[in-house]
């Protein structure tokens, strides 16, 4: 059920139970049932950190657009609580997909970074100067596609990133990321927000919008999990009481490890076949 939070063992419960059916009517069916192992999890306790955090997070929409058409993925309240015990202020920050604002305005007036630094398509240049005069601290923007966004890494690397709400709407996930480990320093923080598929196990689902012709690659909490740790983020904590009744999560990501060049993911995880040679 959408908006639940079963616990991992019930979970796990519920899938096994799950399985018996499907296998039972596979053989009824004369069909062979792929079972997918489950060992991952056993990786993930091993080489990362996941910690749930209760703390209160004042946002409880049961949407985050609202009746002006306005997406902010995460109200600004929320922001100031999750960040209470964290030490952004006077930090460099980078923000990819600022769009109305309301973060990097928050982020200005109440952190006063050294610098800021969004990613943004130009494209949304329009809603950029609804606000970007109202600015006090320096900032700067790099255009283009985060994926490609080189410029970000002839700078200095980042303390802190915002990613909130951006994720799932693209399907190269890892290379996201990875480009988002390259431009922070090692220990440096990344707050995620995305949106999960609820099920039980670690999957990427490809959803593509009717009208609209937009792709979305919603992953679900193992699978976000895993991504995290291929790309360097092994250590998250996760607000729970941030949208409890969404298929949301926030999360507090910290750098653990450098992406060396050329390479996708961290050297702690094998490629399923090694590079071919000439």
């Amino acid at each position: 059920m959408a908006g639940v939070r079963v616990p991992a063992p019930a979970r796990a419960v519920a899938w096994r139970a799950g399985r018996r059916v499907v296998d039972w009517s596979a053989a009824k069916l004369k069909l062979a049932s792929y079972v997918p192992f489950y060992d991952y999890r056993e990786q993930l306790d091993l080489h990362t950190t996941f910690r749930e955090d209760p703390r209160r997070v004042r946002d409880k929409r049961a949407s985050t657009v609202d009746a002006h058409d306005v997406d902010l993925t995460l109200t600004t309240e929320g922001l100031a609580d999750v960040l209470a015990d964290r030490e952004w202020s006077g930090k460099r920050l980078l923000e990819i997909g600022p769009k109305y604002g309301a973060h990097a305005l928050w982020v200005d007036d109440a952190l006063k970074p050294a610098e800021l630094v969004f990613v943004d398509f130009a494209a949304d240049r329009g809603l950029h100067e609804r606000w970007e005069h109202e600015l006090r601290s320096p900032h700067r923007w790099v255009f283009g596609d985060l994926r490609a966004a080189d410029e970000l890494l002839t700078l200095e690397p980042f303390d802190a990133v915002l990613f909130l709400g951006v994720l799932y709407h693209s399907a190269f996930h890892l290379p996201l990321l990875g480009m988002l480990n390259r431009a922070t320093k090692r220990g440096g923080e990344m707050l995620l927000e995305t949106t999960i598929d609820p099920r039980p196990d670690s999957a990427v689902r490809i959803r593509w919008q009717a009208g609209t012709g937009k792709a979305k690659a919603v992953p679900t909490l193992d699978a976000l999990r895993i991504e995290l740790a291929w790309t360097g983020w092994r250590d998250v904590t996760q607000f729970i009481d941030y949208r409890p009744d969404s298929d949301e999560v926030l999360m507090l990501c910290r750098k653990t490890d450098e992406l060396r060049a050329g390479a996708e993911v961290v050297d702690l995880v094998a490629p399923q076949r090694p590079p071919a040679h000439a």
